[in-house]
């Protein structure tokens, strides 16, 4: 009984401290929704309502009208194409090298992990600064190329180590037998690897686009034409005043796609994450 007892305890504590995170976490957003759909002047009223009495599209409206002077339409393309562009890339680039890397013997190999692994523990800085140089020298500077192999660079060692795991977990025994039935290399990786590895690409590329959709140091660094959500964002205030309606309603565009991946995805990028350490 006492243990049964226990038990309940400590389920209602782990709810308890779940609901607490979950509203600790989710209250910036919320206010940040409302605020998009409250007119200016409620915005900078002293009366402070966390429930909305009306609900107006005025400032979406103005950010998708031109009105407010920020392109943000045009931002929200070009951050679709970098993002979706460097998800595929980053995938295609990972799932050949993980293999390499995982299967066969491959000169260097555990340097070529080291470092990776030094691209997260070295201070990113570091690495921005030579990237910026050559794609100033390759003329790529303010261009989608320009842009998406930064986010490649940054992206990769990570997707690399991850894709690892993925490629550990099918059995070698499967291989060898297609070996064995005369299969080629091209044949075993596209007919047998690649359709083990579909949940963890789909993951990958699900991962890839979210980083390279949040990121702000790189196109901030990269580009001075070629606008970028997240860039764009800074836009909105001026050497008077800010746009807070107009921000807001930027924000939540800025946010959406990842909200929406996260929650329609969340147990495909969990499952990728956890590959490393589980696997």
């Amino acid at each position: 009984m006492a243990a049964r007892s226990g038990r309940r305890l400590r389920k209602a504590v782990t709810y308890a401290t779940a609901v607490l995170v979950l509203v600790v976490m989710a209250f910036p957003l919320y206010g940040i929704l409302l605020t998009s759909v409250q007119t200016e002047r409620d915005i900078r009223s002293r009366d402070v309502a966390f429930a909305p009495s009306y609900v107006t599209a005025e400032h979406y409206r103005q950010i998708f009208s031109g009105d407010s002077g920020v392109p943000v339409t045009e931002s929200m393309v070009n951050s679709l194409v970098v993002a979706a562009a460097s998800a595929v890339l980053t995938v295609a680039i990972a799932v050949p090298a993980a293999y390499a890397l995982n299967r066969m013997r491959v000169p260097g190999r555990r340097i070529i992990l080291g470092g990776f692994a030094a691209v997260y523990v070295l201070p990113t800085l570091l690495f921005v600064l030579p990237l910026f140089i050559t794609v100033v020298q390759l003329g790529l500077y303010d261009t989608y190329i320009g842009l998406v192999l930064p986010y490649v660079a940054f992206t990769l060692p990570f997707m690399v180590w991850i894709m690892g795991s993925f490629v550990r977990s099918i059995p070698v025994a499967v291989e060898e037998m297609a070996q064995i039935d005369g299969a080629s290399l091209p044949q075993i990786i596209f007919r047998i690897v690649l359709p083990l590895l579909r949940p963890g690409i789909f993951a990958g590329l699900l991962l890839g686009f979210v980083l390279a959709w949040v990121e702000f140091l790189t196109p901030l660094l990269f580009t001075s034409d070629l606008s970028i959500l997240t860039v764009t964002l800074g836009l909105f205030r001026s050497t008077m005043d800010i746009a807070i309606g107009q921000l807001a309603a930027a924000t939540v565009l800025t946010a959406l796609p990842v909200i929406l991946i996260t929650t329609f995805f969340q147990r495909n990028i969990t499952e990728l994450i956890t590959a490393g350490v589980e696997r």
